[in-house]
């Protein structure tokens, strides 16, 4: 049953909490020699290892924008 009691904590989707924590895992900026790996003899991998600081910098933005959400839902859950 519901708490109708406005200051408990909204229990809200935590998978959205998890899939960002996720990629924010992912898109790590230390994990691009892994990806680069993963991707050789792909045209991905060939053009994420011609322009290493273009996919770093991508990395880092969707890192630091996955990681700001993750935390902040975690805080929200609490």
């Amino acid at each position: 049953m519901r708490s109708s009691d406005p200051a408990a904590p909204s229990r809200g989707p935590r998978w959205r909490t998890w899939m960002w924590g996720t990629l924010a895992v992912f898109t790590c900026p230390c994990h691009l020699p892994i990806l680069i790996a993963l991707l050789s003899g792909t045209v991905v991998g060939a053009f994420v290892a011609d322009h290493v600081g273009i996919a770093l910098l991508v990395l880092l933005a969707f890192f630091v924008l996955s990681l700001v959400n993750a935390l902040g839902r975690a805080r929200r859950l609490r």
